[in-house]
C-alpha cells in the first residue's frame, strides 16, 4: 500500500490546484491528436460543465457523439473544439494526476504522524480524498465530506469507497479521531448505500480503546449494513513507530492482546458466515502470525477484499507458493545452487523461512532467510513494506553468498526508490552483492529464488516458465 501511494500519488502534492486537467501525452492515433490536443494544452471544460481532474473528462466524455470542449493552450490562447465521437474512438489522451485532498482530522495512530523528522516532506501527506479511495482502495473518514463530494461519488459512480470507521460508538471514534464533535459515520453510509455504492470499512484496533464491547459494537453495527452494500471490514491492529508524538497516549498491542482479539472475533465471524455466506469481518494477518495461530484457509476470505490493508496477503503468497512447487516437482530443477539470502521484515521471517526449508529439502537449493530489524521506524515495525535502504545495508553482516532477494514492496517507482530515499542501485552498491527483486506472490518468489541462484545457467529462463 505505502510503495504504491508514496511513489504514484504524494510526490505531487505540493502542486497548486488549477482549473481545468493538463493533457500530459497525446497519442498519434488517437482522437485526440485528430482534433488537434498537445501536450500541455488544459481542458477547463466537457460539453459546458467545469472539468477538475481526469475523472470528469472520462465521465463526461464517455457516452457522448458530439462533445465540446473549452481549451486553454500553453500561449494563453483559448479555443473551441467541437468533436464528434465515432463508434470506438479513443481519445488517447494522458493527463496530469490531480492534487489530493488532505485530512484535517488528527487521528491518535496516524502513521503520517510517525515518520522520522528527516523524512521527505510527501511522507507526512494525510490524504481524505474519495477520487483516491475509489482509484486504490484509500480510506477516508468521510468527516469532511461535502455535498458536491457526495453527489459527484453518486454522479460518477465511484463505487465502492473505502471508509475508515475505526469504531461507530461516536464518542470513542471522536476520541481516536481528534475531533472536537461528534459525527454520524452510520448516517453517512446508509446515505451512500440508498444510492447504491458499495462500501468497504476498516477498524484500527487500538488496545483500551476500541477493542472489547466497542469491537463488537462496531462489527454488529457494520454486518447490519452489509445487506445494503457494506462488503467487508477490515480489523488490523494499531501500528507505532519509535518516533511517534502521541505515542504516550496509545497502548501497544501485545502477543497475548493479539490472540484474545482473535478469540473475541472468530464467534462473530462464523455467526455472520452462516447468516449471510461471509465472513465479513476480517483481521489482519498480524494477529494470527503473532499469536501463533495458524493462518485461516483460502475459504475463509473469500475474494480477498481487503488484501490490500493485509488481510490474507499471507495465505495468498502461501497456497502460491505451494502451487509453483507443485509444478517444479514434475520437472525439477539441476543444481548445484550457490547460496541465495532472502530479506523480509520481522513478521513474515517465520513463515518464509519455512518456505526456503522446503526449497532446499525438497530441490537442493541453498536459500537462507533474514529479518531485517528496522532502525529507521523502530523495531515494533515489522513489515516488509517498511523496510528502508539502510536498514538492509545495516544487516549486511547477515547476509550469505552474492545474491539478496527483496520482496517489490520494499521499493517503489522507476527508480526503486526505498522510503529513506535510498536506491536500489545505491543499496547495490553499498551492499557489494546483487540485490533482485523477488515479486509480490509465492510464485514469483520461487521463480526469482531459482532463477538468481541459476543466473549464469542459459536454461534460467526455462526454468522461470516452468514455476510458472
Amino acid at each position: 500500500m505505502y510503495s504504491l501511494q508514496f511513489e504514484t500519488i504524494y510526490p505531487i502534492v505540493e502542486l497548486k490546484a488549477k482549473k481545468g486537467v493538463t493533457v500530459t501525452e497525446v497519442d498519434p492515433e488517437g482522437l485526440g491528436a485528430a482534433v488537434g490536443l498537445r501536450p500541455g494544452d488544459r481542458i477547463l471544460a466537457v460539453n459546458g460543465r467545469k472539468v477538475r481532474d481526469y475523472l470528469d473528462f472520462q465521465f463526461y466524455t464517455g457516452s457522448e457523439d458530439t462533445v465540446a470542449l473549452t481549451v486553454i493552450h500553453p500561449d494563453g490562447a483559448t479555443r473551441q473544439l467541437h468533436v464528434e465521437v465515432g463508434e470506438g474512438e479513443i481519445w488517447g489522451l494522458d493527463f496530469e494526476a490531480f492534487k489530493p485532498r488532505q485530512c484535517g482530522n488528527e487521528c491518535l495512530f496516524c502513521f503520517c504522524e510517525q515518520n522520522p523528522p528527516d523524512a521527505r516532506p510527501s511522507l507526512f501527506f494525510r490524504d481524505e480524498d474519495i477520487r483516491l479511495s475509489f482509484l486504490h482502495g484509500n480510506y477516508t473518514t468521510m468527516t469532511t465530506l461535502t455535498d458536491e463530494e457526495f453527489n459527484r461519488i453518486v454522479e460518477q459512480r465511484l463505487s465502492p469507497q473505502y471508509v475508515s470507521v475505526h469504531a461507530t460508538d461516536p464518542e470513542v471514534r471522536r476520541h481516536l479521531l481528534g475531533r472536537r464533535q461528534a459525527d454520524d459515520i452510520l448516517g453517512t453510509m446508509r446515505r451512500l448505500l440508498a444510492h447504491g455504492i458499495e462500501l468497504h470499512a476498516q477498524v484500527v484496533l487500538c488496545p483500551t480503546i476500541n477493542d472489547g464491547d466497542v469491537l463488537r459494537r462496531t462489527i454488529h453495527d457494520l454486518a447490519a449494513l452489509h445487506p445494503e452494500g457494506v462488503s467487508s471490514v477490515a480489523i488490523v491492529p494499531l501500528g507505532l513507530t519509535k518516533h511517534h508524538r502521541k505515542r504516550h497516549l496509545l497502548v501497544a498491542p501485545t502477543d497475548e492482546w493479539e490472540a484474545g482479539i482473535i478469540e473475541l472475533v472468530t464467534p462473530i465471524q462464523q455467526e455472520l458466515k452462516r447468516r449471510y455466506g461471509t465472513s465479513f469481518a476480517f483481521l489482519g494477518d498480524e494477529f494470527y502470525i503473532r499469536a501463533g495461530v495458524p493462518i485461516p484457509p483460502a475459504r475463509h476470505y473469500g475474494d480477498y477484499p481487503q488484501i490490500e490493508d493485509g488481510v490474507g496477503m499471507v495465505r495468498r503468497f502461501l497456497d502460491s507458493f505451494q502451487k509453483a512447487v507443485r509444478r517444479l516437482r514434475k520437472r525439477p530443477p539441476q543444481g548445484p545452487f550457490p547460496p541465495v539470502t532472502a530479506a523480509t521484515g520481522a513478521l513474515f521471517a517465520s513463515h518464509l523461512s519455512r518456505l526456503a526449508e522446503q526449497l532446499n529439502a525438497e530441490f537442493g537449493a541453498r536459500l537462507h532467510v533474514v529479518a531485517i530489524r528496522n532502525e529507521y521506524f523502530g523495531p515494533e515495525v515489522n513489515v516488509a513494506g517498511l523496510v528502508t535502504g539502510s536498514d538492509l545495508i545495516a544487516m549486511r553482516d547477515h547476509f550469505q553468498g552474492e545474491h539478496l532477494l527483496i520482496p517489490n514492496e520494499m521499493v517503489m517507482g522507476e527508480r526503486h526508490l526505498f522510503l529513506d530515499n535510498l536506491t536500489l542501485a545505491d543499496v547495490r552498491q553499498r551492499l557489494g552483492m546483487e540485490v533482485h527483486l523477488a515479486g509480490t506472490t509465492g510464485e514469483d518468489f520461487v521463480a526469482a529464488a531459482l532463477r538468481t541462484a541459476r543466473a549464469t545457467r542459459p536454461d534460467s529462463g526455462a526454468l522461470q516458465k516452468m514455476v510458472r
